[in-house]
């Protein structure tokens, strides 16, 4: 049930300290605020899943707002540097767990056993081997009226995709557009984020 070794490992130890993807993570969160949790009416009751959580710096804002995290990634060596800092603060508002989402894990880990208020995947639905599927298991652990987020590089996950798969897995309400960008080197990178809602 927990992942194996993959090629993420590699970047776990320089992660949290790139500015890159510290600056992703903000604008993430900052998104999210503006766009999906005004419309939560009780975050201090709220249960987040932070799906492909990496070190955890969008999981760490979440649990400031929100009323419990669980943070997830199938890198063992990226939950393990999240679980460090954890120690180091002494913060006890993530649960955390190296774990892949799929029908076992959903039927047997505990810390799927209960329904989420909302999903987020930051970076993440571009690199799945079968996003279909994925976002099929994940929209089965919302609650009704629970949303999912998901942000990624617009050049890697078009909008069109991410509608047409939102609607095969039951989720409604779907807003699908570009939220930031960031500019390395001079190019300019477009982040999009879709907003789709489990209405049952």
């Amino acid at each position: 049930m927990t992942a194996s070794e993959n090629e993420w490992d590699d970047f776990a130890a320089e992660w949290n300290e790139n500015k890159s993807v510290r600056e992703y993570s903000e604008k993430a969160f900052c998104s999210l605020q503006a766009k999906v949790l005004t419309n939560v009416s009780d975050l201090s009751d709220c249960r987040v899943l932070d799906f492909g959580c990496g070190t955890g710096l969008l999981a760490e804002k979440l649990a400031d707002k929100c009323g419990q995290v669980v943070a997830i990634d199938s890198s063992r060596k990226m939950i393990d540097v999240f679980n460090k800092k954890n120690e180091q603060s002494g913060s006890t508002k993530v649960t955390t767990a190296d774990l892949t989402v799929n029908a076992e894990s959903i039927e047997a880990h505990p810390l799927l056993a209960d329904k989420f208020d909302l999903i987020v995947a930051s970076s993440v639905c571009s690199f799945l081997p079968d996003y279909e599927t994925t976002l099929r298991h994940l929209s089965s652990l919302l609650k009704p009226n629970g949303f999912f987020v998901q942000w990624d590089w617009i050049s890697d996950m078009p909008a069109e995709k991410i509608e047409d798969t939102f609607k095969m897995c039951g989720l409604s309400e779907l807003r699908v557009a570009v939220a930031f960008s960031m500019d390395p080197e001079e190019k300019s990178a477009f982040v999009i984020m879709g907003i789709g809602r489990k209405l049952s």
